[in-house]
């Protein structure tokens, strides 16, 4: 069937059709990327008569590269097999899949989520002279992926000059935490995308095999990528240079994660003779929302420029409700959702409410409930992070490669079985001096003199159990195999009768949940024509994120932070505490650039909004114990004051254009001052800064008061839930690393 073009406009049909060599296409928000995306890669198939293996599209999520799959399949009228669509993760994870034995590890890999990772630091740094009460196992890991995210190993790590803190002891950490990975056939996130490269940058052969293959590399959500990722790219087409990637610099929202801004403003350096598109026809929001979103976006330095218009004409304009506190700011808020519900006819689903961090969805929350209003929140505690669907995957984990220990651990003694820390230890150094896996010697339990032989049964108890299943993966489904585990192992049972009612209730229903998604993943993977397996299963559920779950169909308000709600839309958009400190949020140390990045997540959650948009703040708010006044943020006036509507608020004032200038000066100085006085004023010690007594425990410094070794440092002990105030000179404090 011909390719129906007709519905592209002037600018994504020149993208579409420019095939041939290194592409941007700058993508402003509601533009239409997708359908531009989508169209590109049915226009390779169906008009250049590019086979689909022959293409690679990474997305950003997996929900979209499955909904772009559907789209083309659409557009084509026929099947798309051996098209690769993915994240980066999922892609890479498909690869390592293929060549895992020429890295040395067999395909039936686990791949560990944070709290594996978590878990496996802890297990190393136990062995290793590295001092816990400054240092703990979470922050490890959080250091070892930014480390793996900028490509860095531990012989880079080994040159470096001048290691102090953390650093000292990182090398010797990262290089046992790999060789302990490697141990358990098991991967992290970060090597995921890192072992791919490094096959690439060794192995031409190998290299080329990928290279040849896809001829045609696309990549959505560009401004995103990170070192890794941006290599890994680099790999693939430096042999064909046809590389196109859609993205939107003033939505690089990132940066603390890794993500590389620069990677999509030097996109032009980096791929010579490169062609450039710009979708600025926006197709989602009222002009009076862009109007606003484009004058704050504006005042940025990094960004490549573009200017969002609309034919939908100018809508309502945006709205600021002001209140006296937090719960007058809500009380504000619910005022204008029953307006949009009974007056708008809207339904709950057509609303969200967004907010700079997780902490400010309790009072929302608080207020939501108490009003019978259903809501959804997006972020909290992730469902497979659940202890009942962990408990559950890491037995099908442990089922599907025994080296895994870090499932193994989690579930020797769940349901209790009596087989204690003690026990698991002898069997562990029986494994160490054997050199054979921990399930390996559970199997062997008898051998180990130290351990009574109704001790032995348990163990032997539980291997039989594993056993049996891993035999059973061969011939039964993966959806027959965690329900009869479920039953069989006792986890069912005792999530029905350890609990009360409501939240054993609570627990089954999650996991029959969690039946329902592999259920779901057993259809996908027929209609695709493809095997389902229980492997399968767990490297997708290891990949997938919040938002892959989030439900449109649910009619209830969804509460969500700005980062979280990047990629949506809903017709009634809520952005709450928009004031210094929290919007654009104070860090103990931040820069220009830090500031310009919350300047671009507040265009994000701008452009979320199709037709109404209400921006809130309170003139006084507690935050970190203490309750004061707010001043209101920058970004409010940098948006031009005749698209407001302001209530609650000296608007007399707030309507001089020279008197929000002067203000919108004063509050940049401030936002930059503090900071650079934060860094500057003592090079030990900062406001929000954590720090370790030997008496005391772990802490917070909430205030600092003079200068030199009598300056004074209010510190909230959080291990002993008191608060001190010491002089420097005698403190006696260890700052910790962040």
């Amino acid at each position: 069937m011909a390719l129906n073009l007709e519905g592209l406009n002037p600018q994504q049909l020149a993208a579409v059709k420019q095939t041939e060599g290194p592409v941007l296409i700058l993508a402003g928000a509601g533009s239409g990327k997708t359908r531009t995306l989508t169209m590109r890669i049915a226009y390779l198939i169906e008009e250049k008569g590019v086979a689909p293996q022959n293409i690679l599209a990474v997305t950003f999520t997996n929900k979209a590269a499955r909904e772009m799959k559907e789209r083309i399949e659409q557009q084509i009228g026929n099947a798309i097999n051996g098209l690769w669509v993915g994240t980066f993760h999922s892609i890479c994870a498909r690869i390592m899949r293929i060549e895992a034995e020429n890295m040395g590890y067999s395909r039936n890999f686990s791949i560990y989520d944070t709290d594996d990772q978590t878990r496996a630091v802890k297990k190393v740094i136990s062995t290793l002279s590295v001092p816990q009460q400054l240092y703990s196992a979470k922050m490890i890991q959080n250091r070892l992926s930014r480390v793996k995210n900028q490509f860095l190993f531990p012989e880079d790590l080994y040159n470096m000059e001048d290691r102090k803190g953390l650093d000292e002891f990182l090398p010797s950490i990262y290089m046992s935490y790999q060789r302990f990975l490697r141990e358990n056939n098991a991967l992290d996130f970060d090597d995921l995308l890192m072992k791919p490269i490094k096959l690439f940058q060794e192995n031409e052969d190998i290299r080329r095999k990928y290279a040849d293959r896809f001829r045609y590399v696309l990549v959505d959500e560009y401004q995103d990528t990170n070192r890794a990722q941006y290599l890994l790219v680099r790999e693939l087409v430096k042999d064909h240079g046809n590389i196109c990637v859609v993205g939107d610099e003033d939505q690089s929202i990132y940066g603390w994660r890794g993500a590389d801004i620069s990677n999509i403003l030097n996109f032009k350096k980096d791929y010579k003779d490169s062609k450039v598109f710009k979708l600025e026809e926006n197709y989602r929001s009222n002009n009076n929302i862009l109007t606003a979103a484009n004058a704050v976006v504006k005042n940025n330095s990094e960004r490549l420029g573009k200017d969002l218009w609309t034919k939908k004409g100018d809508g309502e304009k945006l709205e600021v409700l002001y209140g006296q506190n937090e719960q007058d700011e809500d009380k504000k808020l619910l005022e204008k959702i029953h307006d949009e519900v009974y007056r708008n006819k809207r339904s709950f689903k057509d609303i969200a409410i967004l907010y700079r961090t997780n902490a400010q969805s309790r009072i929302i929350e608080d207020t939501l409930r108490r009003n019978a209003i259903s809501y959804k929140l997006v972020g909290g505690v992730k469902f497979y992070d659940r202890k009942e669907i962990k408990d559950i995957i890491s037995y099908l984990k442990l089922i599907v490669n025994q080296q895994d220990s870090i499932a193994l651990k989690r579930i020797v003694n769940f349901p209790l079985r009596g087989i204690g820390d003690t026990t698991v230890g002898k069997i562990e150094k029986y494994a160490e001096h054997m050199q054979i896996s921990l399930y390996e010697a559970m199997g062997r339990v008898q051998e180990v003199a130290s351990i009574s032989p109704a001790m032995s049964q348990r163990v032997l108890g539980f291997y039989n159990l594993i056993e049996k299943f891993i035999r059973l993966n061969n011939e039964i489904s993966p959806l027959e195999l965690a329900s009869t585990l479920a039953a069989e192992s006792g986890i069912m049972h005792h999530y029905q009768t350890e609990y009360d009612q409501y939240e054993s209730e609570s627990r089954v229903q999650n996991i029959k949940e969690l039946y329902d998604s592999i259920e779901e993943y057993m259809n996908r993977r027929e209609q695709e024509g493809q095997a389902a397996t229980l492997g399968g299963f767990l490297e997708e559920v290891s990949l997938m994120t919040d938002i892959d779950r989030w439900n449109t169909e649910n009619n209830s308000v969804t509460l969500m932070t700005l980062h979280a709600a990047k990629g949506l839309e809903f017709p009634v958009v809520f952005i709450t505490g928009l004031e210094m400190g929290l919007m654009p949020l104070q860090r103990n140390s931040a820069d220009l650039s830090q500031l310009e990045e919350e300047r671009r997540l507040m265009y994000v959650g701008m452009t979320r909004a199709e037709e109404r948009l209400y921006l809130s703040l309170c003139r006084n708010r507690r935050r970190n114990n203490n309750f004061g006044p707010t001043q209101p943020s920058l970004f409010l006036d940098e948006i031009p004051r005749e698209l407001l509507i302001i209530s609650g608020y000296n608007t007399a004032s707030a309507s001089s254009d020279y008197g929000r200038h002067r203000r919108h000066k004063t509050k940049m100085k401030s936002y930059l001052t503090r900071e650079k006085e934060n860094q500057s004023v003592d090079d030990t010690y900062k406001v929000g800064q954590k720090v370790y007594h030997a008496t005391f425990g772990k802490g917070q410094i909430r205030q600092l008061e003079g200068h030199g070794n009598r300056m004074k440092i209010t510190v909230d002990f959080t291990d002993e839930g008191i608060t001190k105030k010491l002089i420097k000179e005698f403190a006696n404090l260890t700052p910790l690393e962040e």
